[in-house]
Order: structure tokens, then sequence, then C-alpha cells
């Protein structure tokens, strides 16, 4: 038998091997080896992209040299993204560096900033030094004439580097699936934001409004223009999928109740932000420095007790409270300084939810606890306060100053309290075996609806600076930004029955990062053995090799 030439075997070798590879490769085909599957789509994505018949153009703005988080997330974005164009061609995409070309790198980002996509000023601190990056995590995705942005960073108060990342990471379906559907919308539902009773100024809920207005069709209500013929308000009311309350403060009538109560049993959905005690915010933080806490009467108690919930007129303290920020000193001298608030609870919304999945905390102001009763109605709890709470019941004097006193843990020994519930199914009628307010023809059929409930009026207001609108969740005397933009708009998209989409935010992916502390500390060891090991690997190789051959030629 002719023997074959261990060189030769090795070059047929290395020969098939690339053979095999090219084949591989040219399977169209993709194997999620991975163990929370994190390369799967959602059977809603790839029947939506399927379903594109125009192209979309994506333009992600992660061009360019990054740091090596973002490089991360680049690196996963472009594995979903070729996901996308393998199931439809409709879908391009490319990678542009916004500084590549624009030498006044100034002012490209104030441009950035008028266009919506606010910059992140990454800072990496290496060997004593410190360099600056500008990062722009956004995506822009263009159809037609028609465009959408897509933010591609996920922050919340509190995260890690790291972590913010790897929120990014998880959301990247989601944002982009958000992002198509904006474009995609035929025909937009209907909300009703009720502008009688006080409401909230629409300077106050500019922020929560205008994010909804991508989605939805946003139209003023007022249940008081047609006071003398109600039923005609209620003919009107029914034309909206939603209908939005916010803060109000004046007494609601029994007709008005009625509407409400007949709007619900029709299946319209219904959001409810209620403060059942009243505090003199502007006396506190502005004039004196103290207020009063006192109950407020809306008239509603009836129709929220008969849907199995109660409003409780008291007031939460929460260790785990967000801080405010107070004058020291006098004059030039004074100075500002962040002192914890516990009449201003940070909630953990609820995970395991749609609507409180990946979501950061929100903050309250002044919120009061809400019971649960027992009825056919399936009730969530949306929000709920930490374990170290405590209820005060008015009436009562807030003093900021105590703000700056020593707080006693112990006095914080209450369970967490429900802030904000939803409930789902078949409403019962207030009006049932009783007198209508009004002549109405209620349909037999009561149809399924939903509605959430907050014991906080001021949760959807934004701050205001200098009379201009901020963004909802953006406190502008601590720097900080609260979840309550996205946790409300979420709550809207399932009240109004887009959870399809909402339960894409709810897939959970571990990544590994290295620990920054270990690679710090063994910089010099890690990067000797990194450049040692393929040498040695190479020297041991060439030695074999050597005294393989000479024991040939001895033969």
């Amino acid at each position: 038998m002719k023997r074959i030439n261990p060189s030769n075997a090795l070059i047929f070798f290395l020969i098939g091997i690339a053979l095999c590879m090219k084949g591989i490769s040219a399977i169209d085909k993709q194997w999620d080896l991975t163990k929370d599957k994190r390369y799967t789509l959602s059977e809603n994505t790839v029947t939506a992209i399927e379903q594109l018949e125009s192209p979309i153009t994506i333009e992600v703005l992660l061009g360019g040299d990054l740091p090596s988080n973002y490089k991360r997330l680049r690196a996963e974005l472009t594995v979903f993204l070729n996901q996308l164009t393998r199931i439809n061609p409709f879908v391009q995409y490319d990678f542009i560096d916004p500084f590549a070309e624009n030498t006044n790198t100034e002012q490209t980002i104030k441009d950035l900033y008028s266009y919506g996509l606010n910059p992140e000023i990454e800072i990496d601190q290496e060997n004593q030094s410190t360099a600056q990056t500008v990062v722009v995590p956004w995506m822009i995705l263009n159809m037609g004439n028609k465009s959408s942005r897509v933010g591609l960073l996920q922050k919340n108060l509190g995260d890690t580097p790291e972590g913010r990342i790897e929120q990014s990471i998880q959301q990247l379906e989601y944002n982009i699936l958000d992002g198509m559907h904006k474009l995609l919308i035929k025909k937009k539902k209907r909300i009703a934001v009720i502008k009688s009773h006080g409401t909230s100024e629409d300077k106050k809920i500019l922020s929560f409004l205008q994010g909804l207005q991508p989605y939805y069709n946003l139209a003023p209500f007022d249940l008081k223009a047609l006071a003398d013929t109600p039923e005609k308000t209620l003919e009107n009311l029914n034309r909206f999928d939603l209908l939005v309350v916010s803060n109000p403060k004046e007494i609601f009538s029994n007709e008005e109740k009625y509407i409400f109560d007949q709007y619900i049993q029709q299946g319209g959905n219904s959001l409810f932000f209620i403060d059942p005690v009243a505090v003199a915010q502007d006396s506190l933080f502005v004039l004196q420095g103290d207020a009063v806490v006192y109950p407020v009467e809306l008239e509603l108690d009836e129709l929220f007790f008969k849907y199995g919930v109660r409003l409780n007129k008291d007031i939460i303290t929460d260790l785990y409270s967000a801080p405010i920020v107070l004058a020291q000193g006098e004059n030039a001298s004074s100075e500002y300084k962040p002192y914890p608030w516990v009449y201003h609870p940070l909630v953990q919304p609820t995970e395991d939810h749609p609507i409180g999945s990946a979501i950061g905390n929100v903050h309250h102001r002044f919120t009061s606890s809400i019971d649960t009763l027992e009825n056919t109605l399936k009730k969530t709890i949306l929000l709920t306060t930490s374990n170290r709470s405590k209820r005060k019941t008015p009436p009562f004097i807030i003093a900021l100053k105590e703000a700056t006193q020593p707080l006693k843990p112990s006095e914080f020994n209450e369970d967490g309290m429900i802030t904000a519930v939803l409930l789902e199914g078949e409403f019962p009628s207030l009006f049932a075996n009783r007198i209508a307010p009004f002549a109405w023809t209620a349909p037999k059929a009561v149809k399924s609806a939903r509605m959430a409930l907050f014991s906080d009026g001021n949760i959807a207001e934004n701050q205001l600076n200098s009379g201009e609108p901020l963004e909802l969740g953006y406190d502008k005397w601590t720097n900080n930004l609260y979840a309550n933009k996205s946790f409300l708009h979420n709550t809207v998209h399932y009240l109004i029955g887009e959870e399809d989409r909402l339960n894409l935010r709810s897939k959970d992916i571990q990544l590994a990062f290295l620990d920054a502390a270990v690679l710090n500390e063994k910089r010099t060891a890690l990067r000797n053995t990194a450049f040692l090991t393929p040498l040695i690997l190479l020297g041991l190789l060439f030695l074999i090799l050597y005294l393989r051959r000479k024991q040939q030629f001895r033969q």
C-alpha cells in the first residue's frame, strides 16, 4: 500500500474544512443555540416583517469608533437587522457616523439636539487619562415620505453602564418593531382627554400627550359642554377608544358618573389619575414652607367601589423615595443640597406584566394607597411602594424642614401599599336597579373593558422650566430621569389593546460582561498572556513538526 505523505494529508484536510465551511455558509439557515433564545424573533415580529409591502431603510447612527460597550450594542443590532433583511429584502440598513464628514463637532451636536436625536457623552478613564466620546444611540426609519426616530439606549436611574447596554439589547426587537408600527399605522385609534373639572393644565401633561400622538388621535373632551343634553355627551364619548382623566379637582355630578358608567359598560377603556387628598404644593415649595393636607371629594368613590377598588384618604411616606434639593445658608454662602423626601416614593413596576416589564423606577408625588375588593373583575397590581412604608391620615401639615431632619427607619414598618391597579373584564353598573339620571337606552350585552386607576393625580404631569414643559419623569432639581413616561405610555398601549407589541418587552436576555475592576487590576498580565500565548503555541507546533521530520529522515 502506498503511504500518503503527511504534508499532503494536512493540505487535503485543510482544503476539506474550507469546502465544508463554504458549503455551510451558503445555507440560508440560522440556529439559535443561546440559552435565552436571544436571536429568536417572535412570531409577531416575523409576521410584521413578512407583510411589509414598501421598502424601509434604517439609518443607524452608531458608525465610526465607539466605546467597547457600544460596540457590543452595535454587534447585537447588526445580527438583528441581518435577520430582518433575510426575512424581507424590503428592509435595508446602513451604519452612519454623524461626525465623519463634519469638522464642526459642536454644530453637529446642536443639530442633533434640534432633531430630537440627543447624543450621549461617554467618559472612558484609562491609564490615568480621561477620554470623551460623543455617541448617538439612535436609528431613523424611513418609508416613503415618512420617518420615525427610534432610541437605542434604555436609561434607568441607578443602572451601571453594562446594565444600561444589557437593557438596550433586550429591547432592540421591541424598539424597532415599535418604530415600524408608527410608519405602518393606517387608522389611528382615538383618545378623549377630559378638559373639564379642573383637570391637568395642557402644558403640564404636554410631554405625556406628545409621546402618544404618533400612535393615536387625541382630542379634548368637555363633559360640561352639553350639560342640558347629557345623552349627546355620552354618544360623543362612545366614539373614543380610551378616556383619560388626569388630576380632576371638581366634583362629578350624578349625570357625569352615569356617562362614565355607561361608556365603560359598552367596552370603553379608561385611565384615571386621581388625588384622594390635596396638598398645596405651591405653598409648600414656594411660600411659607408648609402645607395643609386635606381630603378631596370628587364623588367618584362609589363608582370605583362598585368596580372593586377603594382610594384611601391618606398619604404614603416611604424610606425608598426621591430626593428634593433645598438651599442651605444665606445669600452668596448658600448652597443646594439633596435631601431624602419620604413624600415622593419611588416604586418599582410589576415586572411580570407587559406594562411594567423592563421599566425603571416610577416617581410619585404625594400619593395615596389603594385597596382591592373581591368581585368578578380581574385585578393586576401595577405599582406598589416598598416594605418600609408608612401612611399618614389627613388633616395634617407637611413642613419642608422635615427633609433636613434625621429619619427613623423603625417608624416605617408597614408593608408595600398599592398605588396603581389594572382592572379587566365586564364591569358591573353602578346604576343597576337604580333610576338613571337621564333617559338612555342601555345596551343589553355588557362588553369587556379595561381600566387603570392611579392614586396619584400628578403622575402624568411634567415639570416646567421658565414656563416651558420638560420631559415627563425628568426632575430639573436633581437632574434625575424617572420612568413615568415609558410606564404610562405602556399603560395606554395595553388599555387600548396593543399588548402584542408590549409582550416583546418581556424578552429576557443575560449578557456576560467582563469585570472592569479585575481587568484594570490584571491588565498587564492579561495583555502579556494574550501576546505570548500564540507565540508559544506556534513554537510548540514548529518543534513537533521539526522532530517528526527529523525522525522520518533517520528512517
